[in-house]
C-alpha cells in the first residue's frame, strides 16, 4: 500500500529517503515490503502523505484495483500546472508541520485550537448565500475587529504574519524558481493537534505582493479547507500587469480577492490616508500612489482595485495609473520596496544570525527557508531541556554538523550534553 500510494503522490524514492534522513536502499526495503517500517516513520509518514498510520501500516483491507490510493491533498497536487518541486515543497512544509506539532505537544500547547476559534468567530454570522465578494469582505471585518486591527485605521501588513502564527497558523514565504505557483494552503500536522499552513512562493515576489498572498490563502484555510484539501493560485501569465478590476469568475478566488483586500486596503484605511496626505485622485501622481503603497503595505494595483471599488477613482483611470512608475520613489518611503533577494541581504546585515542562509533546510537539491519564529522555538525547547540537540537539528531539518554550525552558540550545554 505504501508503494502504491508514494507512486501516486508523484513523489520519488529518492526524495522521500532524502526527506526522512534515510539510505535510498533502506527505503526501497520499506517499500518492497522487505524490512518493516518503524513507528516513528510510520508517523512522520502519516502526516506528509496524510493517511493513517493503520492504512500505512496495510490495515486498510485492501485497494481495489483502478482506483487511486492517492490521498486527496496529493491527488489535488497531481495538477499538471505543478512541478516536482511544488510537490517537494509542500512535503517538506508537512514535515516541518509535523515537527512544530511535536513541539506543542513538548509544551503542552494546542495552537490549532486558537486558530479553530479565530475561524469559527470569523464564520459566525457570514451569510454563504450572499455574494462572495460580500461575504469576503464581512469575514475580514470580523478578522479585523477580532484581532484589534481597527485601531487607528492604519496599515497592518507588519502585524500580518506574526498575528498569524499567534492563531496558530504556520506562515511560510520560500522561493521555488520557475514555479507558476503563487500561494497555497493545506492543513499540517497530526490530530488533534491539525492547523492550516499559509505559503506564498517569494520568488521574484515583493513583500507588498505576498502580504496579500497570505491573506488570500488565509481566506482559503477560513472559508474553503473543509471541502478542498489544497487550494491553488498560480501566478498571472499576463506580463502587461493589465490586470482587470472585474471580480473573477470563482466563489472561492473572488471571495478570497475581497477578503484580502479589505484586510489591508479597506475603505476606512485608504479614506484615512487620502486625507492625510491630501491625496487629489483625479491627478494621482507616482509619489502619491507609492505613498499610499507604504503606508498600506499594500502592492500598487491592490491600491488600485480598492480606490476603484471605494470609489475614489474612477474605473477607467485604473489602467492609466497601473502605468505609473513607483519604485524608486517608494524607496524613499519603505525598506519594503526592496526585492526578496535585497531585503533578505538587509537583513543578514542587521541580524546575521538569522540571515536566511542560516534557516535553509536542505532535502537533496530542494530548499526550503525556515521562518525565524520556528527555529527559534526549536532552539528554545533545546535549551529548556525538551528535546536534545540532535533532535533539533532534526527538527530544522539539518544534520548536527550543520546546526551546530550555525546556531551553536546559542545552544546551552545543557543541551549538547
Amino acid at each position: 500500500m505504501l508503494k502504491q500510494i508514494l507512486t501516486e503522490t508523484n513523489l520519488s524514492t529518492e526524495f522521500c529517503a532524502n526527506l526522512l534522513r534515510v539510505p535510498e536502499d533502506q527505503f526501497r526495503q520499506w517499500l518492497d515490503g522487505k524490512a518493516p517500517v518503524p513507528h516513528f516513520v510510520i508517523q512522520e509518514l502519516s502526516a506528509v502523505l496524510g493517511v493513517s498510520e493503520k492504512v500505512l501500516q496495510g490495515h486498510s483491507g485492501g485497494h481495489r484495483s483502478g482506483n487511486s490510493a492517492a490521498p486527496a491533498i496529493w491527488f489535488k497536487l497531481g495538477n499538471t500546472h505543478l512541478t516536482a518541486a511544488d510537490r517537494e515543497m509542500v512535503a517538506m512544509v508537512r514535515r516541518m508541520g509535523f515537527f512544530a506539532g511535536q513541539l506543542d505537544d513538548a509544551k503542552g500547547a494546542r495552537s490549532s485550537a486558537s486558530w479553530s476559534a479565530l475561524a469559527d468567530n470569523v464564520l459566525k454570522g457570514i451569510d454563504r448565500s450572499a455574494p462572495p465578494s460580500e461575504q469576503g469582505r464581512e469575514a475580514a471585518i470580523r478578522f479585523r475587529s477580532i484581532l484589534n486591527l481597527n485601531h487607528g485605521k492604519t496599515g497592518v501588513g507588519e502585524l500580518i504574519r506574526p498575528l498569524l502564527r499567534n492563531q496558530g497558523l504556520l506562515v511560510m514565504e520560500t522561493s521555488i524558481p520557475k514555479s507558476a505557483l503563487e500561494g497555497c494552503c493545506f492543513n499540517v500536522g497530526r490530530e488533534p493537534n491539525v492547523r492550516p499552513c499559509v505559503f506564498a512562493n517569494s520568488h521574484s515576489s515583493t513583500w507588498f505582493r505576498r502580504n496579500e498572498v497570505l491573506l488570500h490563502e488565509t481566506a482559503h484555510a477560513i472559508f474553503d479547507l473543509s471541502n478542498d484539501p489544497v487550494p491553488l493560485d498560480f501566478r498571472s501569465t499576463d506580463s502587461s500587469e493589465e490586470v482587470s478590476t472585474a471580480p473573477i469568475p470563482n466563489v472561492s478566488e473572488t471571495r478570497a480577492q475581497a477578503f484580502a483586500q479589505e484586510v489591508l486596503v479597506s475603505g476606512s484605511v485608504l479614506n484615512h490616508y487620502s486625507n492625510q496626505f491630501g491625496i487629489n485622485w483625479d491627478r494621482l501622481s507616482a509619489t502619491d500612489l507609492a505613498r499610499l503603497m507604504a503606508a498600506t503595505h499594500a502592492e500598487k494595483k491592490l491600491v488600485l482595485r480598492s480606490a476603484v471599488d471605494n470609489g475614489l477613482l474612477k474605473t477607467e483611470m485604473y489602467s492609466v495609473h497601473l502605468q505609473l512608475d513607483c519604485k524608486y520613489v517608494l524607496s524613499q518611503f519603505s525598506s519594503h520596496q526592496l526585492n526578496t533577494r535585497e531585503y533578505l541581504a538587509k537583513q543578514a546585515i542587521q541580524s546575521p544570525k538569522w540571515r536566511s542562509e542560516n534557516r535553509t533546510a536542505k532535502v537533496g537539491i530542494r530548499s526550503l527557508r525556515l521562518p525565524v519564529g520556528y527555529v527559534q522555538r526549536v532552539i528554545d525547547a533545546a535549551n529548556e531541556g525538551l528535546i536534545s540537540y540532535s533532535k533539533a537539528a532534526e527538527r530544522v531539518m539539518m544534520d548536527r554538523y550543520a546546526f551546530l554550525d550555525r546556531f551553536g552558540d546559542l545552544i546551552s550545554e545543557i543541551a549538547v550534553g
